[in-house]
């Protein structure tokens, strides 16, 4: 394996947030917290935080009531507050809605608090959502985790199961580890784990950076930070060598833990030492964005999803009555035009305030049922992809499937025949294991030389950031089977193969890695290149190009469903100067015409 040091530009991201998604017309962050006891008056903590924070709000809303109603802050901000009472009038439920109608888009923040029924295991619940809704491009859209919600974790001192969700991370010594395991354990957690191993020596950045994203996990994440070098160990001894965190690693412990087996270990992706601790690496910035992600995907408690509001009709018609009652009949007198004037022009603005109100009514209920609109619109497309993410999913565990057979049967038949020639220890012998697949593409890249014959000028950034994806182990472990192939294809290619990779994959030689044709584009089209070849051009050796960059048409699919499905970039150079294949892409799928 050899390394070509050229890095294509990346997309900058906002250094002062910590942004979540783009993707148009979706709720784009949402947690719950569980509030254990009623000590504090949860309504009273959730109306002073949410009006304190709106006031605050780049300070463009000093005077945002607290009151029940549909309040205008501005020309292009709503506030809605409402409250439910229960028969003796107990306030049982409140929810406070902000509304920005932006140029770029829409966005609307919504906090919820509910009251549990008694016997429940929680006293209260209170969720806080962002969604966005675009006016066109998404571009430059960065929507990140609304400021409250630390100030709500803080206040209320909410639990996740067994565990408690905090500010800053809780410090676990080795008397607490069993504690620990018991919480990543947990069967009713909802939300993930973020557990941090203190470095062995200090480390300034180490210590800098967790002081920053451990805050922004709050309320998203349950926050824990093995304090010496004796809880890291009791940590690992307890929870086994698979799911241990190395000191100065962080990882994201995801519900449903299970450390007797050990294949699960791969779903609670972690951030290396070595790069927690590497000034020119921000992959530690992933950590709270994948936090918040999985927090947002997880279930809404009961309480809150069939919470429904009272409809404010009754409290309109209220209004408009107390408007109009002020309107009385006066007496005529002919005698005095200036006081019959007058009365004429207090009538003429009543009834002016009565028509602003309604109109203000009508297009508040016409711009909400718009957004519903959208907003159901998303969720069916959402319903739409996860359906054909899980037949995709089927469809590759019946491949994978048959594949297996068809390697147990062909092993079979030869081990057969290797008895019919009483070669009975060759049919015995036991085969060579292969190396296991990489869990990740972190992990892939690390490995990137056991290809002996592939050259990699992708940029590593690109690779490693498909790690966000929730498919990103099943891709990683196809870019690997690819890699092998493309290895193997070269070493066919220096020992006399004619033919191009799609060619050897269509008739693969006995005893070789083989892969998919079907996978394989060796062209794009020409429209394709004609208004996106510019993507697909990627670093190389000089020897190969003088201006140190070649077209890479050829690629290898991972994926053929949903918007990222990555792709792998190739040169073959093979027959050229180098005599090996250009890895120059392992990234996102890059844009075509088909494109949306």
């Amino acid at each position: 394996m050899t390394i070509f040091a050229a890095p294509l530009p990346t997309a900058s991201h906002p250094a002062d947030a910590c942004p979540t998604t783009t993707v148009p017309d979706q709720l784009v962050f949402r947690t719950t917290l569980s509030v254990p006891t009623a000590e504090r008056d949860v309504f009273a903590v959730v109306r002073s935080e949410s009006i304190t924070w709106i006031k605050t709000k780049q300070t463009r809303y000093p005077d945002a009531p607290s009151t029940s109603g549909v309040h205008h802050l501005g020309a292009t901000t709503v506030l809605t507050n409402q409250s439910r009472y229960d028969e003796t009038g107990v306030e049982t439920a409140l929810r406070i809605q902000l509304r920005e109608d932006q140029p770029a888009a829409t966005w609307r923040t919504t906090i919820t608090a509910a009251l549990a029924p008694p016997g429940a295991p929680t006293a209260a619940a209170v969720a806080v959502s962002l969604e966005c809704f675009p006016n066109g491009t998404t571009e430059g859209l960065r929507p990140g985790r609304p400021a409250i919600v630390k100030n709500l974790v803080a206040r209320l001192s909410p639990f996740d199961g067994d565990g408690r969700l905090t500010v800053n991370a809780l410090q676990v010594g080795s008397a607490q580890v069993d504690h620990l395991i018991e919480v990543l354990c947990d069967p009713d957690r909802l939300h993930p784990v973020v557990v941090a191993a203190r470095t062995t020596e200090p480390d300034p950045l180490w210590s800098q950076r967790m002081r920053t994203v451990m805050p922004q996990c709050a309320g998203s994440a349950g926050l824990y930070l093995l304090a010496d070098p004796k809880a890291v160990d009791a940590f690992r001894h307890e929870i086994g060598e698979h799911h241990r965190v190395a000191p100065g690693a962080v990882r994201t412990f995801l519900p449903g833990t299970d450390p007797a087996w050990a294949p699960d270990a791969a779903r609670h992706r972690f951030v290396s030492p070595a790069r927690m601790r590497d000034s020119s690496d921000n992959a530690w910035t992933t950590i709270a964005r994948a936090a918040q992600r999985h927090a947002t995907q997880a279930p809404i408690p009961e309480i809150l999803r069939d919470l429904r509001f009272p409809d404010d009709e009754a409290a309109t018609q209220r209004r408009r009555e107390a408007l109009a009652q002020t309107i009385t009949p006066h007496p005529r007198l002919p005698v005095d035009a200036l006081n019959e004037l007058r009365h004429l022009r207090e009538e003429n603005a009543l009834l002016l305030d009565l028509l602003k109100t309604a109109d203000e009514e009508v297009e508040e209920k016409r711009t909400s049922t718009r957004l519903a609109e959208r907003a159901t619109a998303s969720l069916e497309a959402q319903l739409a992809l996860a359906r054909q993410e899980s037949l995709h999913n089927l469809q590759d565990a019946v491949e994978a499937l048959e594949e297996a057979q068809r390697a147990r049967t062909e092993a079979n038949q030869l081990r057969s025949r290797l008895y019919q020639q009483d070669r009975h220890e060759d049919a015995t012998d036991p085969v060579e294991v292969p190396q296991p697949l990489p869990t990740s593409f972190e992990e892939l890249w690390d490995r990137r030389e056991a290809f002996s014959r592939l050259l990699f000028t992708a940029d590593r950034d690109t690779c490693i950031d498909l790690d966000e994806n929730d498919r990103a182990r099943v891709w990683a472990g196809k870019a690997w089977v690819a890699l092998r192939a493309l290895d193997s294809y070269a070493e066919q290619a220096q020992q006399g193969f004619k033919g191009a990779f799609y060619d050897y994959c269509t008739a693969p030689l006995p005893g070789v890695q083989g892969w998919p044709a079907k996978q394989v584009a060796m062209a794009e089209g020409s429209q394709t290149m004609a208004q996106y070849g510019g993507q697909r051009v990627f670093p190389v050796p000089t020897t190969v190009d003088p201006s140190g960059r070649a077209v890479m048409e050829a690629h290898i699919k991972l994926d053929s469903k949903g918007a990222t499905s990555p792709r792998v970039h190739f040169l073959d150079d093979t027959k050229g100067t180098t005599q090996m294949i250009i890895i120059g892409y392992v990234g996102p799928h890059l844009r075509n015409t088909k494109t949306n």
